[in-house]
C-alpha cells in the first residue's frame, strides 16, 4: 500500500508539473481517439448499408423478340451454373406477360405510351439476383453478345460510385486518425521527457539509495497511462455523440449524405468502439511514455 500511495503521489506531481504539455496529450488523444471511433462508426454504418445494396442488386438478360427457346434454355443453364457456384443468388424469368406487367407499373403516369404495345412485343428477360455487387460487370460480361441477347442491364454505374467514395472516405478518416495518434504520442513523449528532467536529481537520489529500475519508471508510466485514459474517456462519450450526429444527419439528407443509403448505427456499436478507442488510448499512453523513458531515463 505505501508503495501504491508513492506512485500515485508522484504521478499526480508529474502531472501538476506540466500541466500545460499534459492538456495538450491529453486533448490530442481524444481527438485523435474520436476520429478513429468515428470512422469505426462510419465504417460499420455503411458496410450495413452495402450488405442491403449487396443483397438487392440484379442485372436484367433480355432477348430479342420473337425469342428462341434454345437460346433462352442456353443462358438458364449458364445462371444454373453460376447459382451453383454461389456467385449468383437465384434469378427469375419474365415472360411476356411479366413484361407487360412491368411496363404498366414503369410508365403508369403516361399510360397512353402502351397503346398499341402487345405483351407479345415485349421481350421475355431472365432478372438475376447476385450475391455481391462488386461483380456484377464480370457477370454481365459473361452473357452480352450471347446468341439471342440484345442487352444485358446493370445497376453498375449507380453501384461503383457508392463503393468508390466509401473507399474514398475510409483513406481519408485512416490518414486523419494516424496523424493524430502520431501527434499524441509525440506530446506523451514531450511531457514524459521534461517530467523526468525537472527530477533528474530526485532520480540520482533514488538510485544512490537503491531504488530499482522499475520503481523509479513506474510513476512515469502511470502518467502516461493517466493521460490515454482521460483522453480515451472523452473520445468514449463523443463515439455516443457521433453516432447521434450521423444518424440524425443521415435520417435528414435520406441517404445522401453517408454516402450509401441505408446507413445504420445502433447503440451497441457506440459501446463497442467506445471501448475499443479507451483501450487502444491508455495502450498509446504506455507506448508513448516508455519511448519517452528509453534512452533519457539513464536508471
Amino acid at each position: 500500500m505505501s508503495h501504491l500511495a508513492y506512485f500515485t503521489r508522484e504521478t499526480l506531481i508529474s502531472l501538476r508539473r506540466n500541466v500545460m504539455m499534459t492538456v495538450s496529450g491529453i486533448i490530442t488523444i481524444a481527438i485523435g481517439a474520436t476520429i478513429v471511433s468515428s470512422m469505426l462508426l462510419f465504417i460499420r454504418g455503411n458496410d450495413r448499408a452495402a450488405a442491403k445494396v449487396r443483397a438487392d442488386v440484379q442485372l436484367e438478360i433480355f432477348f430479342r423478340v420473337p425469342e428462341v427457346k434454345a437460346e433462352v434454355n442456353a443462358v438458364k443453364q449458364s445462371l444454373d451454373e453460376l447459382k451453383s457456384s454461389g456467385a449468383v443468388r437465384s434469378y427469375k424469368y419474365l415472360d411476356h406477360k411479366a413484361a407487360y406487367a412491368t411496363a404498366k407499373k414503369l410508365f403508369a403516369d403516361d399510360p397512353d405510351l402502351l397503346l398499341d404495345v402487345k405483351p407479345s412485343d415485349l421481350p421475355v428477360s431472365y432478372r438475376v439476383s447476385l450475391r455481391d455487387a462488386k461483380q456484377v460487370e464480370n457477370i454481365a460480361r459473361q452473357f452480352t453478345g450471347r446468341p439471342g441477347v440484345t442487352n444485358v442491364n446493370t445497376p453498375a454505374r449507380f453501384i461503383q460510385p457508392y463503393f468508390r467514395d466509401v473507399n474514398r472516405m475510409r483513406a481519408i478518416l485512416i490518414l486523419v486518425a494516424l496523424a493524430l495518434t502520431v501527434a499524441s504520442i509525440f506530446l506523451v513523449v514531450m511531457t514524459v521527457r521534461l517530467a523526468t528532467y525537472a527530477r533528474r536529481r530526485e532520480i540520482e537520489v533514488m538510485k544512490l539509495v537503491g531504488a530499482s529500475n522499475l520503481f523509479v519508471r513506474v510513476p512515469f508510466l502511470a502518467e502516461g497511462i493517466v493521460q490515454g485514459v482521460i483522453g480515451g474517456g472523452i473520445a468514449f462519450g463523443l463515439t455516443f455523440v457521433a453516432q447521434n450526429v450521423f444518424n440524425s444527419m443521415n435520417s435528414k439528407t435520406g441517404g445522401s449524405f453517408l454516402v450509401l443509403k441505408g446507413f445504420q448505427l445502433i447503440s451497441g456499436d457506440a459501446w463497442l468502439f467506445g471501448i475499443l478507442v479507451l483501450i487502444g488510448s491508455a495502450a498509446v499512453g504506455l507506448v508513448s511514455a516508455m519511448i519517452g523513458l528509453y534512452r533519457f531515463l539513464d536508471v
